[in-house]
């Protein structure tokens, strides 16, 4: 959290309005993340993992042919879990299943569809709900955050009119307020198909929020 001071108003001891002011900038994304799973299962455990290594390689592979560079392919998660039986009373071992999971940032959102379909044709069977996000979100929140310097201050002179106040209308004191991030995605099954899945972009909304603190005469 960043904080701005302003220099006082000449007087000591003026009373002070406090106002939140919120900016939003709303743009087209230009990157997307996917995350896509490969999970096998077997009774042996080698047997299991070269069988998620083979199909994940093809799809590392099946990415690259799709002018993904390599290190824009990133694994997030590998594990190797046993699996079970129970009957009557017992429980015995039963297999390993692997799991391999890769994170690919995509610079074009317009190829999500066809990855998708590449990597399910070539082993993938997981998918996480893909994430859309701009590469310079930076300079879309300094937007936002100028905006909601802008409402705070046309909040507050609204107020002041309303109120017959003679308010200084620059702040002597502003906070900037954490923004809500998007929560995380959660685990799905993909669905095997011989097509790319329609896949629409979603806007990028960025929301910056302040709080400002404007003092004001007292009225006579």
């Amino acid at each position: 959290m960043q904080s701005w001071h302003r220099p006082a108003p000449p007087a000591a001891s003026r009373p002070t309005l406090t106002i939140t002011g919120q900016g939003t900038v709303i743009a087209k994304p230009d990157t997307v993340l996917i995350a896509i799973g490969v999970h096998t299962e077997h009774h042996n455990i080698q047997e299991a993992l070269t069988d998620n290594a083979k199909r994940t390689n093809a799809v590392i592979e099946a990415l690259k042919a799709l002018d993904i560079p390599i290190e824009d392919i990133e694994t997030t998660s590998f594990s190797i879990r046993p699996t079970y039986e129970h009957h009557n009373g017992t429980t015995a071992l039963s297999g390993y299943e692997v799991e391999h999971w890769l994170e690919i940032t995509v610079r074009d959102p317009k190829k999500a569809g066809a990855i998708y379909e590449a990597a399910v044709a070539r082993g993938a069977n997981l998918a996480r709900g893909l994430e859309f996000r701009l590469a310079n979100e930076q300079a879309y929140y300094q937007q936002a955050l100028a905006l909601a310097v802008k409402h705070a201050k046309e909040k507050a002179l609204a107020i002041a009119r309303a109120l017959s106040l003679p308010l200084y209308d620059t702040p002597i004191e502003l906070k900037e307020q954490s923004s809500p991030r998007p929560a995380p995605y959660n685990p799905a099954v993909l669905s095997i198909s011989s097509s790319a899945p329609p896949v629409q972009t979603q806007d990028v909304v960025i929301t910056a929020v302040v709080e400002a603190v404007f003092a004001y005469s007292f009225i006579s």
